[in-house]
């Protein structure tokens, strides 16, 4: 295994299967014949076994309730003042390959890999038995299926719900697309940052990059921003950030929305010498696989030096990568990088992470995936 405490074998770590039938649970011995887990098996992928557990016990709908009620306490502990949170995180949570997020009365989840998939009906009868939903989605869309051997899966189990949810966090309510939007339908997973924002925003003109719904642009107009203007490349996103905008009272007149290409924008803000006060880098992540590593930092870097030459003297520059394939230190040093280039000196602020609902396991470093930096510009 990777190290003490990982749950995932790679395909050049097994010496030999008793039988190849992918996606069923094996027990996994070392070479000794200690037994070191339990896991599902796909030869398809190079994480070959992704482990459950470290004991010999049955994996069945009672370890899959039981597991997604100690997720749900986890939460119940942590997550405050809002109806909508991660209530299983995969690896993070014991449960490899399986998301689940609650949007007020309707959960979506999704499956990511073979063996989970395989035990689809058991996730959702505990699911059912844990939260007792009103309405359950599948949105298995992610690009892993693929290389797991899978077809996208996109369907309410049961009876159908809302497309569209409303939901709140403190006193900020959103329309969810759960079945048309990225991943779940919104970013619940940067909560934390959005609150984060408070402190730098109030009278000063911000600049929101890839606002997708308007959640960091909805957040920094109700903590006093004297104009907002928000940025995304999807006509549909634009659309319903603009309703979020009204579905909390606040005025055209210092928050609106646009459809275009960040890339595109930047530049043409720097050949008209527009300035911002604040600006927010929020991009999707631009690595899908290691193999991608370089083209993505060459993209962080280009969306982050044009930011600090719109950057007024002074001024903040929130940037965050979703990116499990970028570490902490190789994300700084790129926006280092970035302000050497465009001749900024900056200092840390703020350091932004993932909330409590999307839990870190310290054993399993890929559990920590957000990062983000707040910086004051010189």
């Amino acid at each position: 295994m990777t190290h003490y405490g990982h749950p995932w074998i790679y395909r050049s770590q097994i010496g030999s299967v008793s039988e190849e039938s992918p996606g069923d649970i094996y027990a996994v011995h070392s070479a000794s014949g200690f037994l070191l887990g339990k896991g599902y098996y796909n030869p398809r992928s190079e994480i070959t076994v992704r482990l459950f557990t470290y004991k010999d016990e049955v994996i069945d709908e009672a370890f899959f309730e039981s597991r997604i009620k100690k997720a749900l306490q986890f939460r119940n502990k942590y997550v405050k003042d809002t109806n909508a949170y991660r209530v299983v995180s995969s690896e993070a949570d014991g449960l490899p390959g399986l998301i689940v997020d609650k949007y007020a009365d309707h959960l979506v989840f999704q499956i990511l890999t073979l063996g989970m998939e395989k035990r689809k009906e058991t996730v959702v009868a505990a699911l059912k038995k844990a939260l007792n939903p009103a309405f359950i989605y599948e949105k298995s869309d992610a690009p892993s299926r693929k290389l797991e051997g899978m077809n996208e899966v996109k369907r309410w189990w049961e009876e159908e719900g809302k497309a569209e949810v409303e939901i709140f966090e403190g006193k900020l309510k959103f329309i969810v697309d759960i079945s048309g939007g990225h991943k779940t339908g919104f970013y619940l997973d940067q909560r934390d940052s959005r609150r984060a924002i408070k402190d730098f925003v109030k009278d000063k003109k911000v600049l929101d990059c890839f606002s997708y719904t308007g959640g960091f642009s909805v957040y920094s107009s109700f903590y006093g921003a004297k104009e907002v203007l928000g940025i995304d490349i999807h006509k549909a996103s634009v659309e319903l950030a603009n309703r979020n905008a009204k579905l909390n009272g606040l005025s055209e007149e210092k928050i609106r929305f646009k459809t275009g290409n960040i890339f595109n924008e930047l530049k043409r803000f720097d050949a008209k010498r527009e300035r911002f006060d604040v600006i927010i880098l929020d991009p999707p992540s631009f690595v899908k696989s290691k193999n991608a590593l370089e083209g993505a930092l060459t993209g962080y870097k280009e969306i982050n030096l044009r930011a600090f030459k719109i950057l007024d003297e002074g001024g903040i520059l929130a940037t965050f990568s979703c990116s499990g394939h970028i570490e902490e230190e190789l994300f700084l040093q790129v926006i280092l990088d970035a302000a050497f280039d465009a001749k900024r000196g900056v200092k840390i602020l703020n350091r932004c992470s993932q909330p409590l609902d999307h839990p870190v396991d310290p054993f399993i470093p890929q559990t920590l995936y957000l990062k983000g930096l707040v910086l004051e510009a010189s």
